[in-house]
């Protein structure tokens, strides 16, 4: 074979690669020269490490491992490439002598390092193999991997055999293993029928991994066989390229259901065929396509998977009335089987969503399966976009946006860098979200992407409305219908509803927001969430506000003992600027320093231009109320500042206590407060004001904050 290439020039490592890599060197830094060669193999011949990629430490524990008997020796290889499950019974005594692992009296067997366990793998020789995988198949009739084995010591092994282990490692989620046992054994078939069910079962383990270039080149390498049951077997390779790499789950759904339509299908082809139907649904956010899918169900083969069942009963419930609770789902190491059990765990926290739990889904980080982490990081980022969990959302979208550049998912991809502009306006960012919704929109995968283009929108929103330019804001608003996926589910949520409440009122087309309201309550449904009954009320506070503040002061009085700090401040903000509407100076400070509080809290920088202005607007209007009293008026403030009383006051002015009265009467409300205990504070920051805007103008500047 010659000496391998350099790191530098090899090609990036696949989904399968990677995982393969993982399996064999675990948590330990995999060399790069190892990376690299098992970048280049099309068949997967050079599928174990090599002594020259052991370090001094693994290098010293090979030598150590050639040292033991060779019976010890094929039973310490068959727990390092199959683990316990595979190895048959152990001597646990002359096992755990070995100084490589140590078994528990329960069988349980833990590895003294990583270290130990790939020096076992680069260490063994033919013979160590040859008598591993003799070891399995004399053993109980349990499912093994012992024919990978007697591969691997150059021996012939039967097809059937082989697709046994690749069987026993796809259960066990160890793919690139079962890779090479499928690929062999389509190779060794002896029939064009059989080479084309391992190829397309071999693409198809591939596609599941996200390894869409791998699956491929199986195709590629085997069209010489049966063509025809190459195609049909493969189906659901070639459908989840559609919908993922393609962005056409139309497509998607007519290749699924065409091989589900089969006669004599499999239950487990079928299971396949049905995740990556319900994958399309998901990625199409159209509640309409379950109904396909359910009846693709109720004509498939039975019983159906645990994983598929999940789906089944999550989809009925985000209809229910009353909606359960759903128990896990069930899924083994199978790229399918994870997928169809991250797509109902995705349905469920949709359902919680619905429900108003505000708790923030798991991570996706724990799936080694390279696939299945883009779709949870893509559906989680949205969940916790949603839900406004700002400093999770960061780390998620990392593990989308490293998972799609392994996973060739255009769609996925953008989603998380729309995401990202979403975050970036949220705290007020302009110019790099502008920026980043600049490049998506060049992308031709947008085209198919509603439910994106929706995300991109909400930016746009966020964009034009926190710099005031809440025309433009509530035509992108008003311009689209809201649903129940945008209200409940999407990145935003029920804020969009106040977002267009709010600028409606602001471009006085209060009957506009009004309309939008009872639109959204009856979309809503009898059971909105904790969240949209908040919102809701907040929309009909505002919408009063200009009659009565009574609505609005009832609900925030209630703010603080629920969850919503952001929804909160918004309506906040619209309160405090009527109350400087209504020349209340002072309460409309109050509320507005709370605001920015409350702005700062939840990093959401992009309304605090517009609280600010707010802010100067008090001022102005509390140094202008000030030079609007008399001059009588301003002695008796002056001397009622000063904490004398009206019988005082008079008998200095030479007043009756009637008269002072009467004068603080008017005084009030020109200054904005209410209380005798306010007017202190007013006046003292009507000076302080008033001399900061005089220096402000001698110095230019345009008497900011």
């Amino acid at each position: 074979m010659g000496s391998p290439p350099s790191a530098t020039d090899a090609p990036a490592p696949s989904a399968l690669i990677l995982r393969h890599v993982e399996d064999v060197f675990g948590p330990q830094r995999a060399p790069a020269s190892a990376i690299a060669r098992l970048s280049r193999q099309d068949h997967w011949p050079d599928v174990l490490p090599r002594l020259s990629d052991l370090t001094p430490e693994g290098a010293a524990a090979a030598a150590d491992f050639r040292a033991l008997p060779p019976a010890l020796r094929g039973r310490v290889l068959a727990l390092a490439l199959q683990g316990e499950a595979g190895a048959g019974p152990l001597d646990a005594a002359a096992t755990s002598a070995t100084g490589f692992v140590d078994v528990e009296r329960g069988g349980l067997v833990t590895w003294s390092s990583d270290v130990h366990r790939v020096a076992v793998l680069a260490g063994a020789d033919a013979d160590d193999h040859r008598a591993a995988g003799r070891l399995c198949f004399s053993g109980p009739s349990t499912p093994h991997g012992g024919a990978l084995h007697l591969l691997l010591a150059r021996e012939a092994v039967e097809p059937v055999d082989l697709g046994a282990a690749a069987d026993f490692f796809a259960r066990a989620d160890r793919p690139s293993w079962a890779m090479v046992c499928l690929v062999r054994a389509a190779e060794a078939a002896s029939s064009p029928d059989a080479t084309a069910s391992f190829a397309a079962a071999a693409a198809n383990l591939a596609a599941f991994e996200g390894d869409f270039s791998e699956a491929e080149r199986v195709l590629k390498n085997f069209t010489a066989s049966d063509t025809k049951m190459l195609v049909r077997e493969s189906a659901p390779a070639r459908a989840l390229r559609q919908a993922l790499v393609e962005s056409n789950t139309v497509a998607a759904r007519a290749t699924v259901l065409a091989r589900l339509e089969e006669p004599g299908i499999s239950m487990s082809a079928a299971d396949e065929a049905l995740t990556v139907y319900a994958l399309a649904n998901l990625i199409d956010g159209d509640p309409s396509t379950w109904d396909g899918f359910l009846q693709a169900v109720s004509t498939a083969p039975t019983p159906a998977h645990p994983a598929i069942l999940a789906i089944v009963r999550a989809v009925g419930a985000l209809h229910a009335a009353s909606e359960p609770h759903l128990d896990p789902p069930a899924a083994d190491g199978r790229g399918w089987s994870q997928l169809a059990g991250c797509t109902a765990s995705l349905l469920d926290t949709f359902r919680d969503m619905r429900q108003g739990h505000p708790a923030p889904p798991r991570p996706s980080t724990r799936a080694g399966n390279r696939l299945v982490r883009t779709i949870a990081a893509t559906w989680v980022s949205v969940m916790l976009a949603h839900n406004q969990h700002w400093s999770l959302l960061g780390a998620e979208l990392t593990t989308a946006m490293d998972a799609t550049s392994v996973v060739p998912a255009p769609l996925m991809r953008l989603n998380a860098e729309a995401l990202l502009a979403l975050v970036e306006a949220f705290r007020g960012e302009h110019a790099p979200a502008r920026e980043r919704l600049d490049r998506i929109r060049s992308e031709p995968a947008l085209r198919r992407a509603y439910r994106l283009r929706l995300v991109m929108d909400s930016v746009d929103v966020m964009i034009e409305g926190s710099q005031g330019n809440y025309e433009r804001a509530l035509a992108l608003l008003s311009t689209r219908e809201p649903d129940i996926l945008t209200l409940t589910f999407g990145p935003r949520g029920p804020v969009e509803l106040f977002d267009f409440v709010d600028y409606a009122l602001l471009v006085q087309q209060r009957e506009e927001a009004v309309a939008r309201v009872e639109q959204a309550r009856e979309i809503l449904g009898p059971r909105p969430s904790e969240r949209a009954v908040f919102v809701l009320a907040a929309c009909e506070a505002a919408i009063a506000a200009r009659a009565t503040l009574t609505p609005a002061e009832d609900l925030l009085a209630r703010a603080p003992t629920l969850p919503f700090v952001y929804e909160s401040a918004r309506l906040r903000l619209v309160y405090a600027e009527n109350l400087r509407r209504l020349h209340r100076i002072t309460e409309a400070r109050r509320q507005l320093l709370r605001v920015e509080a409350e702005f700062k809290t939840v990093q959401s920088g992009a309304w605090l231009a517009r609280v600010h202005r707010e802010l100067r607007a008090c001022r102005r209007s509390a140094v202008m109320n000030v030079a609007d009293l008399t001059e009588q008026e301003s002695r008796i403030a002056e001397f009622a500042a000063g904490g004398l009383s009206n019988k005082e006051i008079g008998l200095r002015l030479h007043l009756s206590p009637r008269t002072v009265g009467g004068h603080l009467y008017k005084i009030f409300p020109k200054l904005g407060i209410t209380t005798r205990a306010q007017l202190r504070d007013a006046l003292a920051r009507a000076r302080h004001d008033e001399t900061a805007g005089a220096q402000s103008r001698e110095s230019g500047g345009d008497g900011g904050i």
